[in-house]
């Protein structure tokens, strides 16, 4: 246990929630898979060709070892706030306090997901207004979530099997009608533009692989958070390895590559499925894929603002509980910020190119925190089901932050110049946060991180 200071208070572990095995893996994968599944492929083939299987399997390489170290750290340490308590616990009030104000930009992400649902569900049905189904379905999940998380995850239960389900229908359809050299690595057009082509087309389905390690934030609800969390995090890897590669070995697979390649998959799909298959397609794939990340990011995003208001980061009567246990003000509040790119109407590029860096800014505070778990908890540590030599791990620690390093540079070069002024202006005004507010008397720390 660490040691109390003036500014944190230890306060004991609640009892076992009740999300176990198969509810924290539903979030997990209902969290990963969106639509860029759907939407990257084409792209990535233009990039490097028939080899966009290939540079998906990389890509998810890659994701993992820069969120690897969470997986030691969820197997050591009970986190009552996701991030928010890594930070809080293993690094200082100051991180935490520059990550409860940025966060609060990432709930943009939520429009995201509606901007795209509407784009989908439009694509099939034209007679939809693509802006008013993404308030529809936006407004549907704020409901389930003020149910509480018994609720949110049943319906996730729901949503990711039949994602899964009909992810694999795809590619089992498709795998009996290649016609193309997409498995054949000695064909000129594998990887048509070498390897700056091939990395190019990793770096484009990175940000598309990583996004399980946010069930870490259920630490609270889980029933088994030390053991149950790593494993649904681990389970995933191979979970994407089966459904990205073999989506897009499929994609690339049926049509020639310059009729596919900056197409989305629905192109593909309507080839080589029948009209039926294509709608069950079109509704458990992307439009599903979407409402499976849709419902756990409102979950995800109440856990750390939640504990940043106790702390006394934000005002504390915003983690006020409705009677379901749901953060009733503050899931209204990521509700709205997520409902204004929707009525405002901003389109996908616009709401992606302002939350992009600041997400890869803060992975280094994330690694910041990876480095101390061995020092601030060593008697946890060295009972952790994973515990590896303290070498070891500071090289895997290393790893993530250089894969961490290139997703930032990358990027860096990929937006304007004005919108990366403008994203480092914000990063800066939530370090400057942090720091003032972590003078003033009403932040205390009431300890979220808990290794019994």
């Amino acid at each position: 246990m660490q040691k109390e200071s003036s500014k944190v208070t230890y306060v004991p572990a609640p009892p076992p929630g009740i999300l176990k095995k198969p509810e924290l893996y539903a979030l997990s994968i209902g969290q990963v898979i969106g639509a860029g599944v759907i939407t990257l492929v084409g792209p990535a083939m233009a990039l490097t060709g028939y080899s966009a299987w290939l540079a998906y399997g990389a890509a998810i390489i890659w994701g993992f070892l820069m969120i690897m170290p969470v997986v030691w750290v969820t197997s050591t340490l009970r986190l009552g706030g996701g991030y928010y308590s890594m930070l809080a616990g293993l690094a200082n009030e100051k991180a935490a306090g520059m990550y409860a104000v940025a966060f609060l930009w990432q709930t943009m992400s939520i429009s995201l997901f509606g901007v795209s649902l509407g784009v989908y569900a439009n694509s099939l049905w034209p007679q939809l207004n693509p802006r008013i189904v993404g308030i529809v379905f936006l407004t549907l999940f704020y409901v389930i979530n003020l149910g509480g998380v018994d609720i949110m995850a049943k319906a996730q239960k729901i949503m990711t099997w039949t994602l899964i389900a009909v992810l694999l229908m795809f590619i089992f359809v498709g795998m009996t009608k290649l016609e193309t050299p997409v498995l054949q690595i000695s064909s000129p057009d594998f990887i048509r533009h070498g390897g700056k082509g091939f990395i190019a087309a990793i770096a484009l389905f990175v940000y598309s692989t990583n996004g399980y390690s946010l069930t870490m934030n259920y630490g609270r609800d889980a029933h088994n958070a030390k053991r149950d969390i790593p494993w649904a995090i681990l389970m995933s890897v191979p979970t994407l390895v089966i459904l990205y590669c073999g989506v897009a070995i499929v994609a690339g697979g049926i049509l020639p590559l310059e009729i596919v390649e900056n197409q989305p998959l629905t192109l593909v799909a309507r080839t080589a499925l029948s009209p039926i298959l294509f709608v069950v397609f079109m509704v458990g794939g992307p439009i599903m894929a979407l409402m499976t990340t849709m419902n756990s990011s409102l979950a995800y995003n109440c856990v750390p603002i939640a504990q940043a208001c106790t702390d006394g980061w934000l005002p504390k009567s915003l983690a006020k509980k409705n009677k379901r246990g749901s953060y009733y003000r503050i899931l209204t509040i990521v509700y709205l910020i997520g409902l204004i790119p929707l009525l405002l109407n901003f389109s996908v590029t616009t709401i992606t190119n302002n939350i992009m860096l600041i997400n890869s800014s803060l992975s280094f505070l994330y690694a910041f925190a990876y480095y101390q778990l061995p020092k601030r908890y060593p008697e946890a540590w060295k009972k952790s089901r994973l515990h590896m030599p303290d070498k070891l791990y500071y090289v895997m620690v290393t790893v993530s932050v250089i894969a961490y390093t290139c997703v930032f540079v990358n990027s860096c070069l990929t937006l304007t110049p004005l919108i990366t002024i403008a994203n480092l202006i914000i990063i800066g005004g939530c370090f400057a946060f942090g720091f003032i507010r972590s003078k003033s008397p009403y932040v205390h720390i009431e300890s979220s991180v808990w290794d019994d």
